[in-house]
Formats: C-alpha cells, structure tokens, sequence
C-alpha cells in the first residue's frame, strides 16, 4: 500500500471510520465500549479507548489515513483523504475489509462523509460539547506500524478558533500524532469527540471542529458532485505534485511550478497551501511562499504551522520588519519553539527592537535557557551599534 511518505506527514495519510453493518460495533458507540482485546494496550481514560472500536484504516490509490465511524454509521474522514476517489477500502478494529463510496458536498471545509456498503445510513445529528473548551487532547487513529487503531500520547494544550472564524480553521495542540492518523478522532479525557485530525508536523497538530460535520451532513447532496469532484482532483493533483517536490532542492521545472500554484491553490486546503508555500520559501521564490503561506493565514490566522512558515520565509527574504508581527503572534501561541525564539533575537537585533529582544530573552530563560549566552551575547553587540 503506497503512501506518500515525502509529503508532511499528514497531507496524504489520513483516517476514516467505516460502519460495515457491524451491530456490535455500532451499538458500541454511545457510550463507547472498551473492549477487552484493546483494554490491556491502552493505558488512558476509559472513555478515551472506547473511540478505539470506532477507528477505521482507510486505503486509496495515493494512501493509507483513518476514519471515524458516526453513531449512523456513515465514516467521516477528510476531503483530501478521500480526494477525487468514486470510493475507499476501508478496515475496522475487527481487521473486517469493506468499501465505502465519499458523499458529495458544497461546504468550505476539509471533511467527507463515506457510505459504507450496504442500506444507506440516515444521518444523525452529533451531541455537542457544553463547557469549557479541553486543553488535554487525546488522537486516537489508524496506526500503521500496528495495523490497528491505537490511542496517542495527550497534549497539554490546545487553541480553538473563534466562534465567527472561517469553517477551514483549526483547533491547534500538541497532542501527539503520526503519518497515517488524519481523518481520526480527537477526544477530551470524558470521550467527547472534539475534532477530526486534519493535519501535522509531529509537534503541533491541526484539528478540524466536529461541530462542522453536521454542517456537511446538512449540505450533502448528489448536486455537489462535480464540483465535490473537481475540488477533489485539484488536492489530489497539488499533493501529487508537493510529492513530487520534495526531492528538488533548486531550480524547480517550470511546469512543475505551474502545477503547485494552480492546483494547491484551487484545492483551497490549508495544509496544502502552508506546504505550496514552504516548498516556495526552500527554492527561494518568497513572493510565491508569501502569497500561499497569507492565503493559509487568511483561512486561519492562529495557525502556529502557517505563522512558522511564514516566519521562515521572511526570515530567509530578510524582510525583518514584516517577520516581527509574525513571530510575535507565532510566540503568543507557542513560547516554547527554540527556532522561533532564535529568529526573534535575530529580528530584535536585526531592528534594534530592544523590547522585542528582552522579551525574546526571557521568553529563552524559561525554555531554552541553554541558548542565552550567546543570544544575550548577540543582542548586546547588535542593540549597541
């Protein structure tokens, strides 16, 4: 099974959950049910292991990802999981194979809903989270070296968009995730489902609101189906092309550039419009990075993967003025990043931005203290000058 391991780890390794008609599985969801072949293998919230019965393995032509199987047992896994496919191989806990056909839709957002073979589900609605929002997260997917779903390491913080936000931001943690998880479910302590991954780096991972699959559910409608499609062909296209990329270090084929900024562009995905724009940013195009990574910010302004990105780009453009906004937003969100805060006492230095600077310093004390020799030792020699 061929995943494209060259990418981000989480643009073509994505999760979906099917229904294949298994009763017991389904009676299993509300309230999830720990069974006793995952109870010894997983060590978190009982809740928290139940999600493990509704976790699907999900293969394409392009990858292997995860899934989600609703209570209806309809799956909901990403878009750009699912891309342009007309269906999936799916496989539940169980290791039972089924297909399942992607249902289209005309919401802006980065989520699918997939049949399962068999009658047609009715869809029903989602029960919604009341109270505070959780700051400890819990990613339960696909794993591929188990070949089986599995419960990740909990994050210990999180960041949730604003109520009026853009249906393509985020919820951003660092609740441990890997290649093959996307489209899997993130949970809080109780089991409530939060979000459905979207994306990552390993450290920081993107999250999109379980609140907008009943949005897509809403909006599902076979009239959607060639621009569901066409949206569909355009994430496949531009990840087939990131793909393609990542072995270029230089000097990129003309019509390889074309691709990149044609088709990541229609796809509108955000993580394949940070990664457009990081693959700009290596070759030293930085109008082409810029004009990417701002449109990824424009979908999602609290992005710490974007804001990094863009950070980055600045940074190698030496357009120190433009990266100090950035990297103040980027350490706002994640004061912990040893490469943001040394790009912030080289933009303070840089500026003779004193304030910036003291901040960037302390910002080092608390995280990084082994680095504040030599950026204290830099921050006096730049601010005398």
């Amino acid at each position: 099974m061929k995943v494209r391991k060259a990418l981000l780890p989480f643009v073509r390794c994505m999760a979906f959950v099917t229904a294949l008609g298994l009763g017991a599985v389904l009676a299993a969801m509300v309230p999830p049910v720990v069974t006793p072949t995952f109870a010894a293998a997983c060590d978190a919230p009982a809740p928290v292991c139940g999600w493990k019965d509704r976790i699907v393995g999900i293969k394409t032509p392009n990858m292997i990802a995860s899934g989600i199987i609703l209570p209806d047992g309809h799956i909901v896994t990403n878009h750009h999981v699912a891309e342009d496919h007309p269906q999936v191989i799916i496989r539940d806990a169980t290791g039972r194979i089924g297909r399942a056909r992607p249902q289209p839709h005309d919401a802006a957002v980065d989520l699918a809903l997939l049949r399962p073979e068999g009658p047609t589900p009715e869809f029903q609605e989602l029960a919604r989270r009341t109270g505070s929002m959780p700051q400890k997260l819990f990613v339960v997917a696909f794993d591929q070296g188990r070949n089986g779903p599995r419960v990740y390491r909990p994050g210990d913080w999180a960041r949730y968009p604003p109520d009026d936000a853009s249906m393509r931001a985020r919820i951003h943690t660092n609740a441990r995730a890997l290649p093959g998880n996307s489209g899997g479910a993130v949970v809080d302590a109780e089991g409530h489902l939060v979000g459905i991954l979207a994306s990552g780096d390993g450290k920081i991972s993107e999250i999109v609101p379980a609140a907008h699959i009943t949005a897509v559910a809403a909006r599902t409608d076979s009239s959607h189906s060639a621009r569901f499609s066409k949206i569909g062909r355009a994430i496949r296209e531009c990840a087939d092309a990131l793909y393609d990329a990542g072995s270029i270090s230089r000097d990129p084929p003309p019509d390889l550039v074309s691709v990149i900024e044609s088709r990541c562009m229609a796809s509108g995905n955000k993580q394949l419009l940070d990664q457009a724009g990081q693959s700009f940013g290596r070759w030293w195009m930085f109008d082409r990075s810029r004009l990417f990574l701002e449109r990824s910010l424009a979908l999602d302004p609290d992005s710490p993967n974007s804001l990094m990105s863009m950070a980055v780009t600045l940074h190698l453009d030496r357009d120190l003025a433009a990266g100090l906004p950035i990297l103040k937003r980027y350490l706002a969100i994640d004061p912990t990043n040893a490469q943001a805060l040394r790009m912030a006492v080289q933009v303070a230095g840089g500026l003779g931005d004193r304030e910036f600077g003291m901040l960037a310093l302390d910002l080092m004390r608390r995280h990084n203290p082994a680095a504040v020799p030599l950026a204290e030792s830099f921050l006096e020699k730049a601010l005398a000058e």
